[in-house]
């Protein structure tokens, strides 16, 4: 099927789906946009022998995907798929045809039903501030575990207050960093991070616990109103980012994404290391840019400005793992909010602008 012809096939398919906004009240799995023109599929039959057929690829699941193929295919037939994941390499998936649609001229759609549930994000990993969970709805009974939430967003608290009423998890909340470190990070199997926690970002907090060997799934919420602070989300090495308004069922399946998933930690590893290259080169002009625009605030004797220029410094460091210019921006930071002097701290702020500005070549 040429690129052209399968690219018009999926657009009509996705008009003819919109028209239906009703989800089927037993699916349970997310269908994921998966695409792939030559996915090559083994069809064993009754009497055992192997034919190999190539399809196009229209959706996933966790617990199949749909294909287009030219031929009628019938239901219950065996199939072995060689799916291609995110990092390049290729999966074998078994599974049976469960349904074969015939949806104009030649095209059929068949839908495939696998054998067991795969990890769809091994397979389809959208940015993360428009990550979508891969089950369609969990039962809150279902949830159980040691969850920690913190934060203090007025448009996250009070509703996950609410939403976690059915569940059977030991959970808590916390305002800041600080009380988590003190209960002890590792106790917990799931934490959920407001963007904006009493003593410092979420995803700077996020950003800090990996690097201190927290390895269990973590879940950021908020506003993403601009384009830094979704920058910030991708380098967090967060695993899910929620936004606002936050829906009693979008919750219920973040935390089912994880707590009713046996993921290894390789896997969730492997999931957080794709860092998007130009995300980093982002990040980096960002520093450069903030010390240039330091240097012209100290120039100007304006401690206020100096003050919130070094707190969004301080934000991004940690990101690139640049713990130096953290530890210095908040050490500089709080004292000239104390004092309102900058010439006391001449030395330190020429080298938070040194440090800021050697992330250019850094990218």
């Amino acid at each position: 099927m040429s690129d052209p012809v399968y690219k018009q096939l999926l657009s009509k398919l996705d008009e003819i789906a919109s028209k239906t906004t009703d989800i089927p009240a037993d699916r349970i799995y997310t269908r994921l946009e998966y695409l792939d023109p030559y996915l090559l599929l083994t069809l064993e039959a009754a009497d055992r022998s192997r034919k190999d057929i190539t399809v196009a690829t229209r959706n996933i699941s966790r617990g199949g995907m749909s294909v287009l193929h030219a031929s009628f295919v019938y239901t219950d037939t065996r199939i072995t798929a060689r799916l291609r994941r995110t990092d390049g390499s290729v999966s074998r998936v078994s599974g049976k045809v469960c349904r074969c649609s015939h949806r104009g001229g030649v095209v059929h759609e068949i839908g495939i039903e696998f054998d067991r549930e795969i990890i769809v994000q091994e397979f389809v990993r959208p940015d993360i501030n428009n990550s979508i969970s891969s089950l369609e709805i969990v039962d809150p009974e279902q949830l159980n575990g040691k969850v920690l939430f913190v934060g203090t967003d007025e448009t996250v608290v009070p509703f996950l207050r609410e939403y976690l009423i059915n569940t059977n998890m030991n959970f808590g909340f916390v305002k800041s960093a600080k009380e988590v470190l003190e209960k002890g990070a590792d106790q917990y199997a799931l934490l959920f991070l407001c963007l904006d926690l009493e003593d410092m970002t979420g995803p700077e907090f996020t950003k800090y616990l990996r690097e201190n060997n927290y390895h269990n799934p973590i879940i950021l919420a908020g506003q993403a109103e601009d384009e830094l602070t979704k920058q910030q989300i991708r380098l967090s090495n967060a695993d899910m980012f929620l936004s606002t308004p936050l829906t009693e069922k979008s919750v219920m399946c973040a935390l089912g994404e994880f707590l009713l998933t046996k993921w290894s930690q390789d896997t969730l590893e492997a999931l957080r290391s794709g860092v998007d290259i130009d995300t980093v080169k982002s990040i980096c002009t960002e520093l450069t840019k903030l010390g240039i625009l330091l240097e012209q605030q100290i120039h100007s004797d304006d401690p206020i400005k100096v003050y919130g220029t070094c707190t969004k410094i301080r934000s991004l460091a940690p990101l690139l793992g640049m713990k130096e210019l953290r530890d210095l921006t908040l050490q500089v930071g709080e004292k000239i909010a104390a004092s309102g002097d900058l010439h006391q701290f001449d030395k330190e702020l020429k080298s938070i602008m040194t440090l800021c500005k050697s992330t250019k070549q850094a990218a």
